[in-house]
């Protein structure tokens, strides 16, 4: 098992970030630490989705491959 957090966890992280960095309240040395945290949680999630999206059009492939409407593919 991954110590990577879940999508979730990710997206929960980078939520808050962006609360506190709309509200203000931050000092500038911990602002920039705080945005160079979300980018990074940002890049995290997006690649995330990418991978899920790829897996999803993979599945339908396979579906619409199985679709009674197109005959059958022969084995070699």
């Amino acid at each position: 098992m991954s110590d990577e957090p879940t999508f979730e966890q990710s997206q929960a992280e980078l939520e808050r970030i962006v609360e506190r960095l709309e509200r203000g309240d931050v000092e500038l040395e911990e602002l920039t630490t705080l945005w160079q945290r979300g980018e990074e949680l940002y890049r995290r999630c997006a690649a995330q989705l990418s991978e899920a999206q790829g897996r999803i059009e993979e599945l339908a492939r396979r579906l619409d491959g199985d679709s009674p409407d197109r005959p059958a593919r022969m084995e070699p």
